[in-house]
């Protein structure tokens, strides 16, 4: 346990102590003084019980400072104290006392966590930090794809279900961004892939090499293709889908793929082999359940076209 300010130590070793004796007052309060009936009682005893561990737990969320907890550790120890002050009222004597010293803690806590509040808030070089990561999101899109309606993610270049192209906006001024542009044709915003999308494919590649049964390789693969689908990176995503059906034995997951396949390639503009992927999928599968007859269909429409405007 990583302790930030030693003096924070004080208030989360005090707040151990004060949960255990809010925990154990109801009982007291029950069987002692009989200041509670037993059915009243039974309801507090649930509810300090709850409140006290809370308090109890907050010791090392305090004692770590803990980042982005400073409200929460806020709204505990005010629930905390009023809580201790039922429990001062319900008991006598030297449980009482213990709850009076319980509640100078808390307070003790709660002053000391005030002034120590930027510990629990991060630095500027974190909020810098972030604040970049937004900013580099320099497209958006839609939450679903415009063809499949599967839920899509605004860095996402393709869907991966069914090869549509997503449309793309800036994030900045709305211009809708076409396919190829490295910056948006009217504000000048630069377009970039998303870094986390760069590392999800980079992993990808390399569990897909790993050595494994053929179907197991077949499926990593698979989801390699996805991932580039997803950035954008169409020739290596057909090779990617080619080499799962290499490894796999199923005529059915092959002619998924072929499927695939068939969508990249008519993203990139050649028609000519999709339908002679389409073709090859219908020969493995009359039934025609992966919908191989279907694409052939939509891949035959006439795209629109959009014209960025001046």
């Amino acid at each position: 346990m990583k302790v930030k300010k030693p003096v924070l130590l004080l208030p989360a070793i005090g707040l151990i102590f004060a949960g255990l004796i809010l925990i154990i007052s109801p009982a007291t309060a029950i069987f002692l003084f009989r200041s509670v009936s037993t059915v009243f009682g039974i309801v507090l005893m649930l509810l300090f019980a709850v409140v006290g561990i809370w308090e109890i737990s907050l010791s090392r969320t305090i004692a770590t400072s803990q980042i982005g907890e400073w409200p929460g550790i806020v709204k505990a120890l005010v629930i905390a104290l009023i809580m201790r002050m039922v429990a001062i009222f319900m008991t006598d004597d030297l449980v009482q006392n213990l709850n009076l010293v319980a509640g100078g803690l808390e307070v003790l806590a709660l002053v000391l966590v005030f002034v120590y509040k930027p510990s629990f808030m991060p630095s500027k070089e974190e909020v810098a930090a972030a604040l970049k990561r937004f900013s580099s999101v320099t497209v958006k899109a839609g939450a679903q794809c415009p063809k499949c309606k599967s839920v899509v993610e605004s860095e996402w270049t393709l869907c991966p279900d069914c090869g549509t192209r997503l449309p793309k906006y800036c994030a900045k001024c709305n211009t809708k961004v076409n396919e190829g542009e490295t910056a948006c044709c009217k504000c000048g915003t630069k377009i970039e892939v998303a870094a986390s999308l760069v590392l999800m494919v980079e992993t990808l590649k390399k569990t897909a090499e790993l050595d494994a049964a053929p179907e197991t390789r077949s499926a990593r693969f698979a989801r390699l293709g996805d991932g580039l689908l997803k950035v954008g990176q169409l020739d290596e995503a057909v090779e990617a889908f080619r080499t799962a059906i290499h490894y796999t034995q199923f005529d059915r997951k092959r002619t998924n793929f072929m499927v695939k396949m068939a969508r990249v390639m008519a993203n990139k503009g050649s028609i000519a082999e999709a339908d002679q992927l389409l073709d090859a999928a219908l020969k493995l599968d009359p039934e025609d359940i992966s919908g191989a007859q279907k694409v052939m269909a939509e891949l035959h429409k006439a795209p629109a076209t959009e014209i960025c405007p001046a």
